[in-house]
C-alpha cells in the first residue's frame, strides 16, 4: 500500500505536467487481507500498522507539497462486519461498509 500511495503522491506533484483540462482527481489504491474470518486481532496487529504508515507518509507529503487543504482522502471497506465474535475468533460478513475521511474541505464533529 506504501508503494501505491508513494506513486499517487508523485502523480499529484506531476499535475502541472500532465496537460491541461484537469482540474480533479480521483485515485484508487487498494489492500487486501482484512477479511478476518479467523483470528481478527492477528489480522489486524498484521495489517493495521502498514495502513496507518502508508496514510501517515502520504499525508505528511501532502502537507510537504503545500496542497494538503485540497486533498480529501477517503478510506472504506466493500463490506461490513458482525461485531460480535465468531467461534474461530474472527467476525463474519455483516451489513454496511466501513468508511472514513479526512482532509482540505472535510468539516468534522458536526
Amino acid at each position: 500500500i506504501s508503494k501505491q500511495m508513494k506513486l499517487v503522491a508523485e502523480l499529484i506533484a506531476a499535475k502541472d505536467q500532465r496537460g491541461n483540462g484537469v482540474n480533479r482527481d480521483v485515485f484508487t489504491v487498494y489492500m487486501g487481507g482484512f477479511d478476518g474470518h479467523s483470528e481478527l486481532k492477528a489480522t489486524m496487529n498484521n495489517r493495521l500498522p502498514a495502513l496507518d504508515n502508508a496514510i501517515k507518509k502520504f499525508w505528511m507529503e501532502m502537507k510537504a507539497q503545500g496542497i494538503s487543504e485540497r486533498v480529501t482522502v477517503v478510506i472504506g471497506s466493500e463490506f461490513g462486519r458482525t461485531t460480535t465474535m465468531n467461534s474461530n475468533r474472527g467476525s463474519d460478513h455483516g451489513w454496511g461498509g466501513n468508511y472514513f475521511a479526512f482532509g482540505g474541505d472535510i468539516k468534522g464533529g458536526r
